[in-house]
This record gives C-alpha cells, sequence and structure tokens, in this order.
C-alpha cells in the first residue's frame, strides 16, 4: 500500500478512489475491516459523517494508526466539500495519530463551484450558511469560516495548514505543497486535491478502464437534497425511467438487481445502506465519469455489477440523461 483514504461516508470514499483509478492507479473501497489488501490505493468508508464527534474520532484514529503501522507514504482524510461531518475532530484524530507531523487542508473544489477566499468556503461565490446545505435536515451548515469549523470541533489549528483556493492552479499548488512533504504526508479536503495528488505521485499504474456498457439501471434516491429530486423528475420528464417512480423499502427496491444488475444511487447514506443490504463487498472504482460522478465495479457471487454513485447535491438537473451518453455501447473513457 502507498495510499490511505480515510472517508467518513460512501460516496466520499467512492469520489476519492474514482480519482485514483481515473489516473491509473488500482484502488480499492472497503465498508468494512478486511484481512487482505493488495491495492496501492485503499480508501475506507468509516461511516462517521453522523457520529457524536468524540465517536468519529476514536474510529479516524484506530484506522490512522493502521496506517502509519503500514508506512504508506499518503494519509489523505477525504471531507466533505461543504464542511458537513466531524471536520475538525476527525482532523484532530488523525494528527494525533502522528505526533509531531503537520497536515494540510485545502477544503477548496472549484470545479464543483467550491471555492475557498479569505479562510471562507463559498458555494457558487456564496458563503455556504447561506446555501441549500444550511438546510440540510441531518446536518445543516451553519458556518463557512473554516477555522471556526475546525476549533469548534476541537482540531488542533497550530498543526494544520487551510489553504485557499478559488482556481484548479491553487489546488495543484496545494498538491506541490502535500508532495514536498516527507513521508508519511498527511493531507485532507475534497475530491479535487486528491485528484491532483493522484496524479502526480509515483504510484505503480494498472491503467484506465474503460467504462462499462450499461443497457439497465436500477435507480435509487434516498437523498433529500433538491438537486437529486430535480434531477428524477427531468430523467421522468424525458422518458429515460421506465415503470413507475416510486417510494419503496430498500430491500423492495434490491430485489430487481437480478433484473437490471447496475445501480445509481445519489446520496452517501443510501449508497451505504445499500451495500450493507449486499453483504459489504469491496468495490473497485473505475473512475469519475462527470464531476463528483463516480463509476465503481463489485462481486456479489460471480457476478460483476456497477455502481453509479454520487452525493445528494452533485450534478446538472439533466445528469441521468448525462449519464446514458456516456454509458452507451461502445464508449471508452474521454
Amino acid at each position: 500500500m502507498e495510499v490511505i483514504v480515510l472517508a467518513d461516508d460512501l460516496t466520499g470514499a467512492l469520489e476519492a478512489g474514482a480519482q485514483f483509478a481515473g489516473a491509473g492507479a488500482s484502488a480499492v473501497v472497503l465498508t468494512k475491516d478486511l484481512p487482505k489488501l493488495d491495492a496501492p490505493v485503499v480508501i475506507i468508508d468509516t461511516e462517521t459523517r453522523h457520529l457524536a464527534p468524540s465517536e468519529a474520532a476514536r474510529r479516524v484514529f484506530r484506522h490512522a494508526l493502521w496506517a502509519k503501522d503500514a508506512g504508506v507514504s499518503l494519509v489523505y482524510k477525504k471531507t466533505d466539500s461543504t464542511l458537513r461531518g466531524n471536520i475538525g475532530a476527525e482532523l484532530g484524530a488523525l494528527l494525533g495519530a502522528f505526533p509531531g507531523r503537520r497536515l494540510t487542508y485545502a477544503p477548496a473544489y472549484p470545479r464543483l463551484g467550491r471555492t475557498v477566499v479569505h479562510g471562507r468556503l463559498l458555494l457558487d461565490g456564496l458563503p455556504v450558511e447561506q446555501t441549500l446545505f444550511a438546510r440540510d435536515p441531518i446536518d445543516p451548515v451553519t458556518e463557512s469560516n473554516i477555522e471556526v469549523v475546525l476549533v469548534r470541533q476541537g482540531a488542533p489549528l497550530g498543526s494544520i495548514d487551510v489553504l485557499d483556493g478559488d482556481t484548479d492552479e491553487d489546488v495543484e499548488r496545494a498538491a506541490r505543497f502535500v508532495l514536498d512533504m516527507a513521508p508519511p504526508a498527511l493531507a485532507a479536503g475534497p475530491a479535487a486535491l486528491a485528484g491532483v495528488l493522484a496524479a502526480r505521485m509515483v504510484l505503480p499504474r494498472a491503467g484506465v478502464r474503460p467504462w462499462p456498457v450499461v443497457t439497465q439501471c436500477l435507480v435509487i434516491n434516498g437523498s433529500a437534497h433538491p438537486i437529486s429530486a430535480a434531477q428524477i423528475r427531468r430523467a421522468r420528464a424525458q422518458g429515460l425511467l421506465s415503470g413507475d417512480w416510486r417510494s419503496c423499502e430498500l430491500s423492495d427496491a434490491l430485489e430487481q438487481l437480478k433484473q437490471a444488475p447496475n445501480l445509481i444511487v445519489f446520496g452517501g447514506d443510501t449508497a451505504r445502506m445499500v451495500l450493507k443490504r449486499l453483504g459489504d463487498p469491496p468495490l473497485y472504482p473505475i473512475g469519475e465519469i462527470l464531476p463528483g460522478v463516480a463509476v465503481s465495479t463489485f462481486y456479489l457471487g460471480e457476478v460483476e455489477h456497477c455502481l453509479i454513485s454520487k452525493a445528494g447535491g452533485y450534478g446538472d438537473v439533466d445528469l441521468l440523461s448525462q449519464l446514458k451518453q456516456k454509458l452507451e455501447a461502445g464508449r471508452s473513457m474521454e
């Protein structure tokens, strides 16, 4: 192993894994501890987004010690791009496992409209607490000042370099800063920084896999974010969804995997519940097919399945139409 990524939810883990796989590095996403790991890049869903801060810190600390014992070159803490979750507590736990080290935190994701100006996170130019994420029913965002968020959650600011960024070039500079650190380097941020590091690090390269040919997908939306609901409505209006769109129990929905062995899942919590119901198989990222949208495969027995996943707030309203075009038969990675 060269890299370990710790993500607090499953869509974040898959999004990070897609950055490394898209750069040609073999990556595996684990949703539970497994005894054998044989990939240069291992991504772990710690499932800590909605835990109490102390429990989230305890879980991240345990995984960070494991990473330390593994002697990896980089430990990357994948964080939510809108400051949701226990970011401060988890960064503190990571630093606690590596006494005397510094951590680089680059929260910007300019390609998705997340920029950091004078230490404040902006979403499409607005402070994040003035956006729809302030009304998140589970984890509302009430503060855009990143240092304030970290201090409230107990992070040791003296050991963390929080970097501004409003362009892709700023993210590139942050990556160079990380790569100049003596290993093991400690870094944190959304998938933007992970993507640049994936391209720049010296890693075994297995090659980039083409997109799978997907003719039918079971679409599961468990996200409360309005953009996900709008994406479903648009797909229905475009005639992309067959049958009745309805609310149902997850177990009933997954029965349809027998007819459509591929999944599109909106929302990290939903994706996690789906994988639990399927027995928590390891996931193998292929790449990022659209900004913030990851494509992965997994096996149930000897049958390979495709999972397309995204956080609830990601994507244009025409996302499902865009996915259909990308996954047409014979289309390879662009």
